[in-house]
């Protein structure tokens, strides 16, 4: 079990309503899990853009379409 301090009770108590947890503790897992979510998807939107591609490729030589 870890022990957090919470400075703004107001805003976990609206989370807790919002999200219709039963107590603190799911609460604080699900925004916890929602973070982390969050994190992999900027990882993934940063990537956007990144990819170089072959200036010979050919699709239609590939798919046998002429």
């Amino acid at each position: 079990m870890i022990n957090i301090a919470i400075n703004n009770e107001n805003t976990i108590k609206l989370a807790q309503r919002l999200g219709h947890h039963q107590n603190l503790q799911e609460t604080i897992e699900k925004a916890l899990e929602m973070y982390v979510q969050y994190l992999e998807q900027q990882a993934i939107c940063q990537e956007f853009g990144t990819v170089d591609f072959a200036e010979d490729y050919d699709y239609k030589k590939q798919r046998g379409i002429q």
